[in-house]
């Protein structure tokens, strides 16, 4: 089997990344193989072997996506998914750690852990400081008429996903003006 064409818009937060995952009516995490090579794709440096926790990754993944959607819809989500994203975040705590050179002072995070629970951790941690930031209003459905894709509003007039899907829509309105049916010839 080989690797999907995975729905990675690649400019999003890896947590928004991770819930479109689940598009369309299709898991592109199913198998170990299809979870490292998204993993190689959206996050090259956490790559090891995410694959063999590939159903903590799906299980995270449904919370996400079930967080983003209830954000999108306006309305509260499950708890069992608010609680398993509090577990993962949980399970990989950082801290903030002071790193001082001849360019001076400078805060980096660290994880108090390694390999996929750290992942995981700050994959979670992502959709909660997404969903409590600044940005949480911006969360979004891509509005093209064949797209589902969840993504954060950059602009104030961004209603797609993509420039693709802004294509794509503009096209399809533009052919139902010009050729709609009651036209005369």
């Amino acid at each position: 089997m080989s690797d999907p064409e995975f729905p990675v818009l690649g400019t999003e937060p890896v947590a928004v990344e991770l819930a479109n995952t689940l598009y369309d009516g299709t898991d592109y995490l199913r198998t170990a193989a299809w979870v490292d090579a998204w993993f190689a794709l959206v996050r090259p440096a956490e790559t090891a072997a995410m694959g063999r926790v590939a159903a903590d990754v799906r299980a995270l993944r449904d919370s996400v996506h079930h967080l983003l959607t209830a954000a999108v819809e306006g309305r509260t989500p499950d708890a069992a998914a608010v609680e398993r994203v509090n577990a993962f975040a949980a399970a990989a705590p950082t801290h903030l750690r002071l790193d001082w050179s001849a360019g001076g002072p400078a805060a980096h995070w660290a994880d108090t852990t390694d390999g996929s629970t750290a992942t995981l951790g700050r994959i979670a941690t992502c959709c909660i400081e997404l969903l409590t930031g600044p940005r949480a209003g911006g969360v979004r459905r891509c509005q093209s008429p064949d797209c589902s894709l969840i993504f954060v509003q950059s602009h104030p007039r961004r209603r797609w996903c993509h420039p693709s899907c802004a294509h794509r829509d503009r096209q399809a309105r533009y052919y139902r003006r010009h050729h709609s049916t009651g036209a005369s010839s």
